[in-house]
């Protein structure tokens, strides 16, 4: 069985979806807009750390996402980024 590991993609496009701006999931989740931007687009180290993910969650579903829509956006992120590497 897999462990569920919500990516910074996975939030960002979340977060594109509903047209809100990365300052307010920022405030939302109290992660610093610097290291959330950083979180989303993969870079400096920056991961999602448990506490952090517990955090991203929690504001997702603020933001009126279910946990069901969270996975089907998870899935697509990871299978995109396989046939990324399949056409690289």
């Amino acid at each position: 069985m897999e462990e569920f590991k919500l990516s910074g993609k996975t939030v960002r496009i979340a977060r594109l979806l509903k047209g809100v701006q990365i300052k307010e999931v920022a405030a939302m989740t109290g992660i610093a807009e610097d290291y959330l931007s950083k979180i989303e687009r993969g870079v400096g180290g920056a991961n999602v750390t448990y506490r952090n993910q517990f955090r991203l969650l929690r504001a997702l579903r603020e933001l009126g996402y279910t946990n069901a829509q969270i996975a089907v956006l998870t899935i697509l992120v990871e299978n995109i980024k396989e046939k990324e590497k399949q056409t690289a």
